[in-house]
């Protein structure tokens, strides 16, 4: 037999040693490796434990004692009854392939471990094209000693399922305006599994309508509430504003309460508008909002009616001065009017007014001259007759 073939044959038979449990434990975790005593004839006089070619722990029934070696020290325990070796606080370095002598004698049987990292609690990152159609959501997190590691996504709900550490979403995915879906990734290895918190608007929040403002008022019409009305599907978290006249805008809430003593008048004459605002930005601004409380009562009546005495009266005057002109009467007076169309009536008791001739004046004494109401009424006569030349009276002045 050539050394090549010797070599060869050597080899075979390490590969056909049994391995009888291969074991993936976390850094930090524990190893317990436990016999088959069916494997071992006779009395356990002596146990080995080899890290490779690096003893672990070893026992002697002649000796009596129990030594642990190297790295495993103060974190490594042997039962001599039933040969299990327990292995704490297990680091990177102690993975490889554990083996056993019995008695003296190596076993078949190996164990094989593999002591890697937990793996971190993922985040998802996304990347879009400017046109936001379409994202590519990736699941971070440092997977450094946890390889291998299997990346899972949940969509919307769905199941989960195993994919690549990147996803690709686009907007038509729902058929709706935006991607509404809420997505997580999942990180897992042989010995965790940690799940990200769920990303939704991957395409960012969508921009929303102008709003409208709407308003509901108790019986009384003294109290009402305005409400910032608009389709904010999918444009979550909204903040709403308000301005009050020719205030300066508010953040106060989708609904604002006004009272007509808001403004101290009959009725509140102010004008509202509101806004919506949300990560994509601030929208529209709503028409103004006004007579909340109903139109005040019209003055147009009474206005109305003003006016329409003053046209009457003015008119009334035009009249009467044209009337004056055709009659020749520039210069009378409305007394004289008044004397010379109601035949004296209308004006007695008129202060300085004579009465005309052929009325009867009663007589009366004069307290203080002891004149009687004839002698002031002839006084009178004589004064208007006296008064116009050729005894020409008032009468026959104006041609009566």
């Amino acid at each position: 037999m050539t050394k090549l073939t010797l070599i060869r044959l050597c080899f075979w038979l390490y590969l056909a040693q049994t391995v009888v449990s291969e074991e993936d434990v976390k850094v930090g975790g524990e190893l317990v490796l436990k016999l088959d005593k069916s494997t071992v004839s006779g009395n356990i006089t002596s146990i080995l434990w080899k890290h490779g070619k690096n003893k672990v722990a070893e026992w002697d029934k002649d000796f009596g004692n129990l030594e642990i070696y190297g790295a495993f020290i103060n974190r490594t325990t042997l039962d001599s009854t039933t040969g299990e070796l327990r292995i704490s606080g297990l680091k990177k370095t102690d993975s490889g392939v554990y083996s056993v002598e019995f008695n003296s004698k190596l076993l078949d049987k190996t164990y094989k471990l593999s002591v890697i990292e937990a793996v971190p609690k993922p985040t998802i990152t996304s990347s879009c094209k400017p046109d936001k159609t379409s994202c590519t959501l990736t699941c971070e997190g440092d997977t450094t000693d946890a390889e291998p590691v299997t990346y899972s996504w949940n969509v919307g709900g769905r199941a989960w399922e195993v994919s690549d550490k990147q996803r690709n979403v686009f907007k038509s995915d729902t058929g709706k305006s935006t991607n509404s879906y809420k997505y997580i990734c999942k990180m897992s290895n042989a010995v965790s599994g940690e799940v990200s918190e769920p990303v939704g608007e991957v395409f960012g929040p969508e921009a929303f309508p102008k709003p409208t403002i709407t308003s509901s008022c108790n019986a009384n019409k003294t109290s009402c509430t305005l409400t910032c009305e608009g389709d904010t599907t999918d444009a979550e978290r909204v903040t709403y504003s308000w301005k009050v006249g020719e205030g300066a805008w508010e953040v106060i809430g989708k609904q604002l309460t006004i009272s007509k003593s808001d403004t101290g008048k009959s009725t509140n004459s102010y004008k509202y508008m509101c806004k919506m605002k949300n990560s994509a930005g601030e929208g529209e601004v709503s028409e103004p909002f006004g007579e909340v409380f109903g139109p005040e009562p019209s003055n147009i009546g009474a206005v109305f009616g003003v006016v329409c005495l003053f046209v009457a009266a003015l008119v009334s005057l035009i009249v009467w001065l044209v009337w004056k002109k055709i009659k020749g009467y520039p210069q009378d007076t409305w007394i004289d009017i008044l004397r010379k169309y109601c035949g004296g009536m209308c004006a007695k008791g008129s202060a300085g007014v004579q009465p005309e001739q052929g009325v009867t004046v009663p007589l009366t004494a004069n307290t203080k001259t002891g004149e009687d109401g004839a002698d002031k009424a002839g006084e009178g006569h004589g004064n208007g007759a006296g008064g116009l030349p050729g005894g020409v009276n008032e009468d026959q002045k104006h041609g009566v």
